[in-house]
């Protein structure tokens, strides 16, 4: 990875040629969209962007594929940019997240009035999908509507433009602040207020007609990752705790994802409001003063 980051900071051309290639890999393109907003700045992450963009701009010509995906790729290069423009300008992963959030969800919302019939045609390539794995005789027959369809494109383009700023800061931790990232994870912590803004809207979406979760899930995200960091930060902290765990939690996560990011993003929202990383530190020191 690290003989990768050198390879893309050694010029804009090299740059681009990861950018253009790595649409065949999950990630490295926004990635390295990423890392060349961290460091160079909006104009020289545009440039290389035109190149992250063009083989997605000759799929969307291409017989057989998608608009619908190809534009929700196409603009995740626009998401990870900004997220990391933002980050770069903040050295706030507060700011970068909600920028992830909001870009994700602005340009979802813009596909939806856009692309309307393109919508509502993956809307139905998602029911037949789900008829297929529905047991015979049960659960609900529902048709996904067009709030489905979009909060899922919001989703994943922030998950994926979130995956991309990680791996891009990773990258330029590696080059330049060996250590930085995981020492910024580590002190990742929502504030209480937006908390507060995110569950609310999370709430009101996990009670609202099923088409709205998905959206819930996206605003739910920073919490879910304030969770994340918090888990870094209690085996950072722990001495009796080895790195190891953290292999066996990112396994556990794959495997549950469902309940154990709703549990991550009920965590990330009370450390919001109590500081487990504080009052873990003093349980921590009262510990070794007993001992």
């Amino acid at each position: 990875m690290l003989a990768l980051a050198r390879f893309i900071m050694a010029s804009r051309a090299r740059a681009a040629l990861v950018a253009c290639a790595g649409n065949l890999v999950p990630l490295l393109s926004p990635a390295t969209v990423a890392l060349v907003a961290l460091r160079e700045g909006g104009r020289e992450a545009s440039l290389v962007a035109l190149w992250a963009v063009l083989p997605l701009v000759a799929m969307f010509y291409a017989e057989g594929m998608a608009p619908l995906l190809v534009w929700a790729s196409l603009l995740t290069v626009a998401v990870v940019m900004a997220g990391a423009l933002v980050l770069r300008g903040t050295a706030s992963w507060q700011a970068a997240l909600l920028t992830l959030v909001g870009a994700s969800a602005a340009t979802a919302l813009a596909i939806g009035l856009l692309m309307g019939a393109e919508v509502a045609a993956f809307g139905d390539v998602l029911e037949a999908m789900f008829a297929q794995v529905r047991p015979a005789g049960g659960g609900a027959n529902w048709q996904p509507d067009a709030t489905m369809v979009l909060g899922l494109l919001a989703w994943v383009m922030a998950v994926s433009a979130l995956g991309g700023l990680l791996l891009g800061r990773w990258w330029q931790a590696l080059l330049y602040n060996p250590g930085g990232l995981a020492r910024e994870l580590r002190g990742l912590r929502v504030s209480a207020p937006v908390a507060a803004a995110l569950m609310a809207g999370w709430v009101i979406c996990q009670f609202a007609p099923v088409g709205y979760v998905a959206w819930g899930n996206l605003l739910g995200l920073p919490l879910f990752v304030n969770g994340v960091a918090l888990v870094h930060h209690l085996v950072a902290s722990s001495p009796r705790v080895g790195a190891h765990w953290l292999a066996v939690f990112y396994i556990g996560l794959v495997l549950l994802l469902g309940p154990l990011g709703l549990l991550l993003t009920g965590v990330g929202f009370m450390d919001s409001f109590v500081d487990l990383r504080a009052r873990f530190a003093r349980r921590s020191s009262d510990s070794g003063k007993d001992c």
